[in-house]
């Protein structure tokens, strides 16, 4: 089956009266239309030369960040696995987007153009693409790996979370592997305990919305990371006993008598049975209650 263009979802229209935040303000016609009409052509070539200069400006600040890329890779050197993801960088870079945004242009737009900035320039400094686990929703798996990373990245589909995990530890690649599983699946977060395993490091769609693109809840999966800032949410392995005894943990996944547990922080102690297999930046969600994967807008806004 062919791949969904994520330019057509972006643009494809839906009712104006049910649209959410996300998809941008909703305006009158009469208020988009310029009031001088369309015959006055003198009006709408100085419109049209005023975008060509924003466009080339646009043009012109990429091109000097690819600059400023490169004078980090000649100085840091980032060219080994894991090396270059800075999924700390990433959230913030999006949560002062969000908080930014305004106007009519949707904010669905934005995010995807600020995702394929961010692959691309991540891609200079390590090279990467991404494996799918297609076992489950996989027009919608792939939806959201072609909406977060481009269409620069090579897509390798592979049948079910334990593949993914294999081809992660085996290359520089990154996996995205659906949070909902069927049973058939298993405990397959026990594939990540291992001292040099990969590990869970963040969550998609980061910023989560009604109706939104590219929408399946997804955890990415990646090389062991270099990133050292502190992440705000740690999950844990644990068997059925060790997960009863995580007081503030929420489980995310069970399989038999294993539990796969997030935790606001980290365990201030080691428990038995239990093993770390991952950590992650809270998503923002824009229209409903915080979890233990996301921070309401309202929540956000508060605490800054």
């Amino acid at each position: 089956m062919a791949e969904l263009s994520m330019f057509s979802l972006l643009l494809r229209r839906r009712p104006p009266m049910n649209r959410p935040p996300f998809w941008g303000v909703d305006k009158d016609i009469g208020e988009v239309m310029p009031a001088t009409g369309e015959g006055d052509q003198r009006a709408l070539s100085e419109l049209r030369a005023e975008i060509d200069k924003i466009d080339a400006e646009m043009h012109r600040l990429l091109m000097a960040r690819g600059a400023v890329i490169d004078s980090l890779i000649r100085i840091k050197g980032t060219s080994r696995p894991g090396a270059a993801f800075r999924p700390g960088r990433e959230a913030d870079m999006m949560r002062r987007l969000v908080d930014r945004h305004d106007g009519a242009l949707p904010l669905a737009t934005v995010e995807h153009i600020w995702r394929e900035i961010i692959t691309t320039f991540t891609r200079m400094q390590a090279p990467f693409d991404v494996a799918i686990d297609t076992s489950v929703a996989p027009d919608r798996i792939r939806d959201l790996a072609r909406f977060y990373f481009g269409f620069s990245v090579a897509i390798t589909p592979l049948d079910g979370p334990v593949a993914v995990i294999a081809h992660v530890a085996e290359t520089s690649d990154i996996g995205l592997i659906a949070i909902d599983q069927p049973s058939s699946a298993g405990a397959w977060w026990r594939g990540l305990t291992a001292a040099a395993a990969p590990r869970i490091t963040g969550v998609l769609p980061f910023i989560e919305a009604a109706s939104r693109p590219a929408n399946l809840p997804a955890f990415i999966i990646s090389p062991r990371l270099t990133d050292p800032t502190p992440t705000e949410v740690t999950l844990y392995a644990a068997d059925a006993r060790a997960a009863r005894r995580i007081g503030n943990g929420e489980v995310l996944a069970r399989a038999g008598d294993d539990a796969l547990v997030a935790v606001p922080d980290r365990l201030g102690s080691a428990v038995d049975g239990v093993v770390e297999v991952g950590s992650i930046f809270r998503g923002i969600a824009l229209d409903r209650e915080s979890s233990c994967l996301f921070q309401s807008r309202a929540a956000a806004e508060a605490a800054s």
